[in-house]
């Protein structure tokens, strides 16, 4: 399982977060056509930061999750949950690997034209890759 796929395993599992946006609404990728409220995962790029003799690796990760919705007030309720259940973290990824660490880098915000808003948060993941690859 790739990283954003264990973020959306992850949101599932997150019950404050689920009750507010349920899982079955957030997306991965960036091809969506959904009616608000949903949410999309999508990893944005991915640095080497570091290799090693034995052959592993450290990763830098940067990772956006938007939510769009037709409120502001509840939209942001969405992504204080999605700070509380990722915001500091580690969690195991497939085999070996991990995110040794999951912390938020940036928060935004805008409302489009039809009036709905578009919110999103960026992390910067440090991925422990223990092949390297």
């Amino acid at each position: 399982m790739n990283l954003v796929e264990v973020i959306h395993q992850r949101w599932a599992s997150a019950t404050a977060l689920n009750d507010l946006l349920p899982a079955s609404r957030v997306f991965t990728g960036l091809s969506v056509e959904a009616t608000a409220p949903y949410g999309v995962i999508s990893s944005q790029r991915g640095r080497p930061a570091g290799r090693h003799n034995d052959g592993s690796a450290l990763d830098s990760v940067a990772v956006r999750i938007e939510v769009f919705h037709d409120s502001h007030d509840d939209g942001q309720a969405v992504l204080e949950q999605i700070k509380a259940a990722f915001d500091r973290t580690d969690f195991a990824l497939s085999g070996s690997d991990r995110v040794i660490n999951m912390q938020r880098a940036d928060d935004s915000w805008q409302q489009d034209g039809d009036g709905s808003w578009q919110l999103a948060i960026d992390f910067n993941c440090t991925v422990y890759l223990a092949t390297g690859v």
